[in-house]
Parts: C-alpha cells; sequence; structure tokens
C-alpha cells in the first residue's frame, strides 16, 4: 500500500567524505590524531565555543561529563526516565543512581519543580535531556544547580541546531553533550562533543578521554615514552579516531544547510498539523528554537496512527521507552503521571533533511485525513 517512502532517520553523508577516508585509511594514522583536532576546532567555532571535546560515542561523553561532575559510587543523579537509554547508562556505569524525576506531559522534559523537592546530599547533579531537539528549561535549571551546590549536565544529543534566548545551546550548563551518531544531524558513525566552558576542565577531559594521559608529556622529543611522565588521575578509553573526526570534518561545511532545513521541516508541521483531531502539538519554549532532529507530537489512538503512516511509507514511532522500567535500573515503573501521560502518546514522524517540499505536505495531508 505504501505510496512513497519516507525514512524517519537518514544519514547524511557529503561527497568529499569519501575522498577523506581514503586518505585517513592511506596515511596509517587511524587513532586520534589532526582530523580530531580539526573537527574539534572547526565544531567550536561553529557553536561560538572557544573549544570542544571529540569522543567515541555519546554515552562515553555523558559518562566522562558526570565524572567530572563529582558523580562516584553511591551517588545520585535525578533525571528523567523518558530519554535514550544510552543517557542514563553512563549514572549506573559510575556505580552511582538514577532518580527519577517527573515531566512536563506537553513537553517531555522536566522543569524545575520536578526536581526541587528530589534534592538530597547525595544529589551530584541534574541530567538534562532536550527531547527531540526541543530545549528544555535551560535556565531554571541552571539556577536551581547553583543554588543546591550541584552541576548540570545537559544531553543535547537530538539538538544540534537548537538555540535558546538567541544562541546555540551550550556554555551556560557545566557540561553540555551532542552526538555525531549515525542518525543524527550530522554523523561520524560513532562519535560525540563535549562542550563546557571552563578551558581547564576541558583540557582535563582532553587527558581522561585517554586514560587520563597528557599526550604533550607521554613522549619525548625522539618518540620513546617518557619514563618521568606521571598519570595523576585515572581515565577511561573514550576518544575519537581518524576516520570518524574526518567523516566529521567533510560534513561540517554542509551543517548550516542541515539545521535549516530540519527546521524549515518543523516549522510547517508546526503550522500544518496544527488543530488536527486527536493531535497535540508539543509546547515550546518562547525563547527557544528546536534542533527539530524528527517532529515530535502527541497522537491519541498512537498505534493506529502509526500502522497508517507505514502503509503509506512514512517513517513513525514512538521515540523513546521509559527507562524505570529497566530491571538494570532496579526496574517498576514509578508513580510519575505527567511521564506516563506523555509515554502513551509521544510520537516522532520524519522532520529531516531528506522530506521535500512535497513529501511533507504528503505527511500532513496523510494525518489530516484521520486514522
Amino acid at each position: 500500500m505504501a505510496q512513497f517512502s519516507i525514512p524517519l532517520f537518514k544519514v547524511f553523508m557529503a561527497e568529499s567524505a569519501y575522498a577523506a577516508l581514503k586518505s585517513v585509511l592511506e596515511s596509517g594514522q587511524l587513532g586520534a590524531g589532526w582530523h580530531v583536532a580539526e573537527f574539534e576546532s572547526r565544531f567550536a567555532a561553529w557553536m561560538g565555543m572557544p573549544d570542544a571535546v571529540a569522543l567515541g560515542d555519546a554515552s562515553g561523553a555523558l559518562t566522562l561529563a558526570l565524572y567530572l561532575s563529582g558523580v562516584r559510587p553511591g551517588d545520585e543523579v535525578i533525571t528523567s526516565p523518558l530519554a535514550c537509554s544510552a543517557t542514563v547508562s553512563p549514572i549506573a556505569n559510575l556505580f552511582a543512581s538514577p532518580v527519577w524525576c517527573d515531566i512536563d506531559p506537553l513537553t517531555g522534559m522536566p522543569e524545575p519543580g520536578n526536581i526541587a523537592g528530589l534534592i538530597t546530599d547525595r544529589t551530584r547533579a541534574i541530567l538534562l535531556y532536550h527531547w527531540s531537539g526541543d530545549v528544555a528549561n535551560v535556565g531554571g535549571m541552571l539556577a536551581l544547580s547553583r543554588q543546591n551546590g550541584i552541576k548540570l549536565v545537559e544531553d543535547a544529543s537530538e539538538a544540534l541546531g537548537a538555540e535558546c534566548s538567541g544562541h546555540r545551546l551550550g556554555g551556560e550548563a557545566d557540561f553540555t553533550v551532542y552526538s555525531s551518531y549515525a542518525t543524527k544531524h550530522i554523523t561520524t558513525g560513532e562519535g560525540a562533543i563535549l562542550l563546557t566552558a571552563d578551558p581547564e576542565v576541558t583540557r582535563t577531559a582532553r587527558h581522561l578521554r585517554r586514560f587520563g594521559i597528557d599526550p604533550a608529556k607521554f613522549r619525548l622529543p625522539n618518540g620513546d615514552l617518557n619514563p618521568t611522565f606521571d598519570i595523576p588521575l585515572a581515565g577511561f578509553n573514550f576518544p575519537m579516531n581518524e576516520i570518524a573526526a574526518a567523516l566529521g570534518v567533510a560534513q561540517l561545511p554542509h551543517l548550516n544547510m542541515i539545521v535549516s532545513r530540519h527546521r524549515a521541516n518543523g516549522q510547517y508541521f508546526d503550522a500544518n498539523l496544527n488543530g488536527i483531531p486527536g493531535l497535540r502539538l508539543l509546547k515550546r519554549r518562547e525563547d527557544s528554537i528546536s534542533g527539530f532532529w524528527t517532529y515530535a507530537l502527541l497522537a491519541e489512538r498512537r498505534d493506529d496512527l502509526i500502522r497508517k503512516l507505514l502503509s503509506y511509507g512514512i517513517g513513525a514511532q514512538r521515540l523513546h521507552l521509559r527507562n524505570d522500567g529497566y530491571s538494570c535500573f532496579g526496574g517498576g515503573k514509578r508513580q510519575l503521571p505527567g511521564v506516563a501521560a506523555f509515554d502513551a502518546q509521544n510520537l516522532s514522524i520524519p522532520c529531516g533533511w531528506w522530506v521535500s517540499d512535497e513529501e511533507r505536505e504528503l505527511v500532513a495531508k496523510c494525518m489530516r485525513t484521520g486514522w
């Protein structure tokens, strides 16, 4: 029955990436090198940040951010259960505990009032997830974290290109993580970028991503290992490699186009899906612009709508499952009414750079005719 094919996710690949990969593969240096440094420099410039730290994947980046926030075994991190499992697994990887908070059922994200009463002397951080590229209440969460002497870590994995108060996400929270996984706005295959405004913390993050080693001091000028070198703080193994970074460098010149197209499609759906019986558009902050990774909304009889969309060749699914139901986090879904209401209706449809004007009109028409 499918009348057209519009996937929910699609990998963007710049034509220049093929030559870049060939060059890297022939160079003999596949570990972190100048391509990683170039990707960091160019991404930071695009973000308007002084620096960036490229890492192998978003979970590793979040693990590092939480560790740098002081999270240790037995500590607590407050977060919503509605996020990618890659977002909350780092809490368990550090042998800390997630404390699940409720959310605003019209945004899919928490407000300070959902979190304030959960802070204890074991709380080290708030982990704030930007749902499908929409922008959470960063200012309110930052004020709450400062009042209580804890860190704010934001997972902006889906929010590349999103803006808050006139600037791109990053630099306000203690740490901001972007993902460059295969399905994100730009891809390095697997990868992530960690942003922090503190240059000393940035330097520490660079050392900790590769076992705590300072590469400038690890070897002697002749290339031999430096026997006097010390590792004061043991680190992880989260670096980005040259293959991934070369892909990223090749895609960065296209980032403005990609972000612009996601935004244009999202704004089209804002205008053309509003008022359809059985649909509710998400509430977005007036001081923000969404990254529109997908177009997220709420749908009554969601499964029926998904079936109809899929039958027409339109990708559609609930975006994420509740993490508080997984046994690795203790199992047993918490009594969180906002989470329950949002989880029952959350739906994502295609909004990316690959969706043409004609195709987005067909998506809207399919939904306007009911299900």
